[in-house]
């Protein structure tokens, strides 16, 4: 009779990078003791957010279900520290969670969040897409701001504002909107950018759907009913929106964890951190450097594969194997326009964009697909179906 305790494997953070480390891991060893822990009960596709903000439905995913079947169990709080020395995670529990668990094996995929900090007032006086319940929120007072002819400033110029621009377009036809996108905005030949070809289709439907664009000058303060902006001048609203940038949580850095400036994770070409070797880093919190694509963006695009190689990385570390290194490229970029547009916009492996582009219907369809396949990929039942026509390069 073997009495060795079992492995312990703590994931914390069920996003795309977490929840597919962990589905991996929970299917392939069915030995271990595996825990989930999230602050939220169920997994929420953050590339939907901003379709809940119009008045979508958010998915049924609950964590506990998903994880009961992969040999595993979720635990429902927030982390609120790592003792790296001791192997150990303290948490914000519930009323029938512990409030501590150790660990043989941490993955940390906590994430990002939309970066309220920078600009003074973006706290207090804008909203912004990173819960179900906060675009539940936003979308009651989209539609109050609709009926009295009110408007919603976007500040950013990235595909997340992009998105909420196009969707509310669409939804509240009654609703001015202003999409504030800073200094600059055009094609962009740098990685995350748009080829001539992709932001004149962008530019073409925001102009359809009556958006605004007050380029020129940085918000540099919020205030309770307008932003001011670098140059002096002001921009009037009745809801803002802020979609400008992503910060991730201090806890690694607080826990004495390698990390870069912004307090990623830094880790070796196997995801393994490169100053505590039982800690594994995937999604936005960590700074994966791969080959070819070189620095990984945050998105579920680099995530979800991170994911997957999380997991052989763990089960080569825990059954002696040879342990490979992470790989990837770029492929392409999905955007939604809208229900019925949308744009797929083609790059290079190292995420820079080529002139080729999909739009409109075709590019809607594809969008959709993407985001069901995503799900599908993690393990959920999305009744994905065949693909549109044929499709790009997936990775």
């Amino acid at each position: 009779m073997n009495d060795t305790a079992p492995h312990r494997v703590v994931v914390i953070g069920g996003g795309y990078a977490g929840l597919t480390t962990a589905a991996r891991i929970g299917e392939q060893n069915s030995e271990l003791d595996l825990t989930l822990i999230d602050a939220k009960p169920q997994f929420v596709e953050r590339i939907r957010l901003h379709e809940i903000a119009t008045g979508s439905h958010a998915g049924h995913l609950p964590y506990a279900e998903f994880m009961t079947a992969r040999n595993g169990r979720f635990v429902e709080a927030r982390v609120s520290a790592i003792d790296a020395g001791n192997c150990v995670v303290h948490l914000d529990p519930g009323p029938e969670e512990p409030d501590i668990i150790g660990y043989d094996t941490l993955v940390y995929a906590l994430g990002s969040y939309t970066d309220r900090e920078t600009i003074p007032g973006a706290a207090r006086f804008a909203a912004c897409l990173d819960t179900p319940s906060g675009s539940k929120a936003l979308a009651t007072r989209l539609g109050a701001a609709a009926a009295s002819g009110g408007t919603v400033l976007i500040a950013g110029g990235g595909l997340t504002a992009i998105e909420a621009a196009c969707e509310f377009g669409e939804r509240f036809p009654d609703l001015k909107i202003v999409l504030a996108p800073g200094r600059q905005f055009g094609p962009n030949p740098e990685p995350g950018g748009l080829s001539r070809a992709g932001f004149d289709h962008v530019a073409v439907t925001l102009h359809r759907l009556k958006v605004e664009i007050a380029s020129g000058a940085r918000i540099s303060q919020l205030r309770a009913d307008h932003a001011v902006l670098e140059s002096g001048g002001t921009i009037p609203f009745d809801v803002c929106l802020w979609a400008a940038g992503f910060l991730v949580p201090p806890l690694a850095a607080n826990a004495g964890i390698s990390v870069t400036a912004s307090g990623q994770i830094i880790t070796d070409e196997t995801l393994i951190s490169v100053s505590h070797p039982n800690i594994l880093a995937v999604g936005d919190a960590a700074h994966v450097m791969a080959a070819p694509a070189g620095k990984c963006r945050m998105s579920c695009a680099a995530g979800r594969p991170m994911g997957e190689l999380a997991a052989k990385t763990f089960s080569g570390l825990n059954d002696g194997g040879i342990l490979r290194p992470f790989e990837f490229s770029y492929s392409f970029r999905c955007v939604s326009l809208g229900r019925e547009d949308g744009l797929i916009q083609f790059v290079d492996a190292h995420d820079r964009p080529v002139e080729q582009v999909w739009t409109g219907a075709r590019g809607a369809r594809w969008k959709e697909y993407i985001c069901r396949r995503t799900l599908a990929g993690i393990g959920f039942d999305t009744g994905l179906g065949e693909p549109p026509d044929t499709p790009p390069q997936i990775s």
